[in-house]
């Protein structure tokens, strides 16, 4: 893939979040240095970014895609109370579980858990005055 400065700005965008943002957040904050950019813009490079294992894509059933720059092994997590997307990091890959199935041929997996993240939790179990 050919150098783009655009797609810079995307991918440090990304990588400075701390999050698991949108391309909406992420356009929002590229905007900042390079206000001419367009949306349009922002989501063929994520694509790109994504589609050449760049980046991944985090597809959470019923609302936009999220996107991680951090591409060593882990799982998500999305959590139920305030929509946030949270790293798991299962000791061992799922796929090397998978994979000893004996009736079947695993070669590839979607996971996405469900829980509450550690500050909404925390808020459950403080107790209310």
């Amino acid at each position: 893939m050919k150098y783009s400065r655009q797609r810079e700005l995307i991918r440090e965008a990304l990588e400075q979040s701390g999050s698991h943002p949108t391309a909406d957040a992420i356009y929002q904050e590229v905007r900042k240095k390079e206000p001419t950019i367009s949306l349009a813009t922002v989501y063929r490079n994520i694509n790109q970014l994504a589609e050449n294992h760049m980046i991944r894509r985090i597809v959470v059933p019923g609302d936009s895609d999220h996107f991680d720059h951090t591409l060593a092994y882990h799982e998500h997590m999305i959590c139920t109370q305030c929509g946030c997307v949270v790293d798991i990091w299962p000791k061992k890959p799922l796929l090397e579980q998978f994979q000893s199935f004996s009736d079947a041929e695993v070669t590839g997996y979607d996971c996405i858990l469900y829980g509450r993240c550690r500050n909404c939790a925390d808020q459950v179990k403080q107790p209310q005055n």
